[in-house]
């Protein structure tokens, strides 16, 4: 029978981008926990990556989001941590809603691309995302 560190887990997540061209980024609670992202979550059974991302973008924010746009899909593998994540990456617009970290985000922040840049608590592929969505060169 697999265990937990047996299992390839598929997430969706994304850059959400507001009015003022500014994107949102969390501030990870649960482990790893202290490391800047990209809101988004776990895929459920039977639920595109697309609608998973609309529905934990809700869930983790509070926020809802039109027009998501696939970008990228990331394999990360850390045996040593018992990790094997395959993420669908997607670029959407605010559509409305009101900030409400979910439990598993320390804190929100709407951010422009210079100051994602200066955080040293980034994730491993929040820059290439970035650099794929168009929003670096």
């Amino acid at each position: 029978m697999a265990g937990e560190r047996d299992v390839v887990r598929v997430g969706s997540s994304g850059v959400i981008e507001n009015e003022e061209g500014k994107i949102l980024m969390a501030l990870r609670g649960a482990e790893p926990a202290g490391i800047w992202v990209f809101p988004g979550g776990g895929v459920n059974f039977g639920e595109t990556a697309a609608e998973a991302f609309v529905r934990e973008v809700r869930e983790e924010t509070g926020f809802d989001i039109e027009e998501p746009r696939f970008v990228v899909v990331f394999e990360l593998i850390k045996e040593q941590k018992g990790l094997h994540r395959v993420i669908f990456f997607h670029k959407a617009k605010l559509a409305g809603g009101e900030m409400n970290p979910g439990d598993d985000v320390s804190e929100l922040r709407w951010m422009d691309v210079a100051e994602i840049m200066e955080q040293k608590n980034l994730g491993e592929v929040v820059i290439p995302v970035l650099k794929l969505a168009g929003y670096l060169k």
